[in-house]
This record gives structure tokens, C-alpha cells and sequence, in this order.
């Protein structure tokens, strides 16, 4: 429960940085991924994700790997993404291009690769493995440091922005 909380804090934060740079820069895909972060922030507390696994189950085997098949969808979106943002990104200076990439790396190595690995044990061996939990915590571990990364980078594309308050 922690876990998801701050996981979803983590969005949040992204998401409301991400509106500050939309402020900043009036670019339209700025307060795309604001968007983007907020959904992925309810997901990550109401578990949207799960209801997808389950409606994905309709159409492939859910097992081994594909235990959790939510990453065969979210695999698809995140494709679809990249394709909508590939000019946005490669426009970007070469630096802040790299640490994005890096951070959605570091991220989509731990939702996507060690979910399925831990998919994999779970459905060999079931969720009550040492290996099972070896897997599930690095794949939190890597999605929290991915955000974190994400939010520093952020928080460096802002700097020396004035931010006003008004109640």
C-alpha cells in the first residue's frame, strides 16, 4: 500500500511539472504527458492496469511471461507514444533528450521486463517465492528511481522559472 502511494505521489509530481513546463513553453505536448502522468498516477492506485489485464485476457494465453498481460497493452500504448513523440524528443537538446530516454528506460525496464519475469515465477511457482519477491522488488525499485530521475530532470528544465500562487 506505501508502494502505491508513493508511486502515485511520483506521477503527480511529474504530471503537475510537467503543466509548469506547459505554462512555461505553451507546447502542446508538454500538457500531453501532463495528462499522460495524471492517468498513470490513478492507475497506479486504482489498479486501471489490472481491469486491462483482464480484458486482454480475452485474447491471449495468461501465462508464463504473459501472466500479467496488462504489459501486452501498456507495451502497445507505449509504442503508440513513442510514435506521436519521436520529433517532439529528438528535437530536444541532445543532453535532455538522453536523460529522457534514460529515465523511460530505467522505468520500462522495471514495469514492463521484470513484471514479466515476475509473471513468469508467479505463474511457475505462484507470488510467495523469494525469487518472486526478488523480481517484484526490483521492478518497484526501478519504476520509483525512473520517476525520480524523471522529476530531477524536470525540475532542471525549470529552474530559475518564478512560480505564483494565487488563492
Amino acid at each position: 500500500m506505501q508502494l502505491t502511494l508513493f508511486s502515485s505521489l511520483l506521477f503527480c509530481i511529474a504530471s503537475f511539472l510537467f503543466y509548469l513546463l506547459f505554462k512555461k513553453e505553451k507546447i502542446n505536448y508538454w500538457l500531453g504527458l501532463c495528462i499522460i502522468f495524471l492517468f498513470l498516477a490513478f492507475d497506479e492506485s486504482a489498479k486501471i492496469h489490472e481491469s486491462i489485464g483482464d480484458f486482454t485476457e480475452n485474447f491471449v494465453n495468461a501465462s508464463g511471461y504473459l501472466f500479467y498481460p496488462w504489459v501486452l497493452s501498456y507495451s502497445l500504448f507505449v509504442m503508440v507514444f513513442a510514435l506521436i513523440y519521436a520529433k517532439f524528443f529528438l528535437k530536444m537538446p541532445k543532453k535532455i533528450f538522453l536523460s529522457f530516454m534514460l529515465s523511460a528506460i530505467i522505468f520500462l525496464t522495471g514495469a514492463i521486463i521484470f513484471d514479466m519475469l515476475g509473471g513468469y515465477e508467479a505463474d511457475l511457482n505462484n507470488e510467495n517465492t523469494l525469487i518472486y519477491c526478488i523480481y517484484y522488488t526490483i521492478e518497484e525499485s526501478l519504476e520509483m528511481f525512473g520517476l525520480i530521475y524523471l522529476i530531477s530532470i524536470l525540475l532542471g528544465l525549470l529552474k530559475g522559472v518564478e512560480i505564483k500562487i494565487l488563492f
